[in-house]
């Protein structure tokens, strides 16, 4: 299931050339500020034109926007709260799903310390990962969940197809729990769910 889900991203996802891949790194470091960004002062960092930037933002499957049009998330890093957070540079950030937790700091090549709650016992679940590895887990048995979406869903609304099933739980066992109310659903360790996060992270800046 691993080897179809690294497939699934890197077809879902761009490789991006070097200017694309300067760009994505550009929008990473602008939204680590903790505020959604307008399409013109991001067409400004990037020295195009609104239309330029546009066409980019359409080419980039994962850019979200807020009812302003603001650029409010990007591959999975979100300035909008959920309950899925990471410290970095002692602001605090969220991501769409769990597992975004684990590219962060593959993305930013800094070690976060990752918050979120079990969705079956809502007990708190705390990480610290580097860009190498997942360095501590609280609880150490925590696993992913995961429901696979069709290339076409994950095209279309990433967040609606996929990031809403995928979360941290406490134990198999809770994790066998959400699986009753999720057909389809399976889990992943947390070493193999990082590793194939740092793979398809790799594919898509060509690293």
């Amino acid at each position: 299931m691993t080897i179809e889900l690294q497939q699934l991203f890197s077809q879902a996802f761009p490789k991006l050339n070097n200017t694309g891949q300067q760009q994505a790194k550009q929008l990473y470091q602008l939204l680590s500020n903790g505020e959604a960004i307008s399409v013109q002062d991001f067409a400004k960092e990037i020295k195009l034109t609104i239309e330029q930037t546009n066409a980019i933002f359409k080419s980039w499957t994962g850019v979200s926007f807020d009812e302003s049009n603001n650029i409010d998330g990007f591959w999975g890093l979100s300035t909008t709260k959920t309950r899925h957070s990471f410290e970095l540079n002692h602001q605090t950030l969220y991501t769409w799903c769990a597992w975004d937790l684990l590219f962060m700091p593959i993305i930013f090549q800094q070690t976060i310390t990752a918050h979120t709650t079990c969705p079956v016992t809502d007990h708190e679940i705390t990480l610290t990962i580097s860009k190498d590895k997942i360095e501590q887990a609280r609880p150490a048995d925590a696993m992913i969940t995961f429901l696979k979406p069709t290339l076409e869903q994950l095209k279309a609304n990433v967040t609606q197809s996929f990031c809403q099933y995928v979360f941290f739980v406490e134990s198999e066992q809770a994790g066998l729990e959400w699986k009753k109310d999720h057909e389809g659903g399976f889990l992943l360790d947390l070493n193999t769910g990082f590793n194939l996060g740092k793979n398809i992270i790799n594919d898509v800046f060509n690293k």
